[in-house]
């Protein structure tokens, strides 16, 4: 189907207006509907460009008795186009039982974490610094420092409006990014303040400056802490984290400040 046609049954599925998915329609390469013997619709699926994972997969099959048929109807058009793509799991639209029939296994997660704003100070590591994205005037810095997350299961192409000040509705004043002993763009955070509420998404660090078994950076947590305490100095007292493919490590040292796992949705993969 055209991209456009299946706007419809989108916002059905996911729940809102067809105008709230307006923007969907031009990122979409694939886009199939399902629909039943009585030519009832069923459900769709959309598959959206991934930077290193192939493609991104939209949509699923609506709750009912014929669901696990449809979806994985879905499923099977999508992988004969595309054999490299992933899924969130989800009773809602795409049931893991589902992922699984159609030959696709669990690679990672998205997480939701909150708890008491963490008071510890940031501890940069040698050859990093990391400053207010308010003070960082080179939008292809923050452009590349935005694109450091692209390996990352769960995260999309990233647009050029990504280098503009304040993107994605943030505040640049509570936001912070890394630069290496070169000058490079390491990392970023970016963060969003209501009331005394901030919310985050996970810190983006550049492969090469991640922890791992062998190093352990710390650059990632440096970033997080660096931006609770900008958040405290205006008020905040609550963190709310949002992950995409983070690692079980980075989750664990999260808890390890005092944040609990509110939302675990299972990312499924295949090729």
């Amino acid at each position: 189907m055209p991209p456009q046609t299946a706007l419809p049954t989108f916002a059905r599925l996911y729940g809102g207006s067809v105008d709230d998915f307006a923007g969907l329609a031009d990122q979409l390469t694939d886009v199939w509907i399902v629909q039943g013997a009585d030519s009832e619709v069923l459900g769709a699926l959309g598959l959206r460009v991934s930077p290193a994972h192939g493609s991104e997969v939209m949509g699923g099959a609506l709750p009912g008795a014929g669901q696990h048929d449809a979806a994985l109807a879905l499923l099977r058009s999508a992988l004969n186009v595309q054999p490299r793509l992933y899924a969130y799991a989800g009773d809602d639209l795409l049931p893991a039982g589902v992922l699984e029939a159609a030959g696709l296994q669990p690679i990672g997660a998205y997480t939701r974490m909150s708890g008491p704003l963490p008071a510890a100070l940031p501890d940069v590591p040698d050859g990093y610094r990391i400053v207010p994205l308010s003070e960082v005037s080179s939008a292809d810095d923050r452009l590349a420092a935005q694109r450091t997350y692209s390996d990352r299961i769960g995260h999309t192409l990233v647009p050029d409006g990504a280098g503009k000040p304040d993107a994605f509705g943030t505040d640049d004043r509570l936001g912070r990014l890394a630069y290496d002993a070169a000058g490079v763009p390491a990392g970023i955070c970016r963060a969003t303040l209501e009331g005394d509420q901030l919310y985050l998404g996970t810190p983006g660090v550049r492969p090469d400056a991640r922890d791992s078994d062998a190093r352990d950076s710390g650059l990632r947590q440096a970033l997080l802490l660096s931006v609770c305490g900008a958040a405290r100095a205006v008020g905040a007292t609550l963190l709310t984290l949002d992950a995409w493919g983070d690692t079980p490590q980075e989750r664990a040292e999260d808890e390890a400040l005092g944040l609990q796992t509110d939302e675990f949705t299972p990312i499924y993969a295949a090729g």
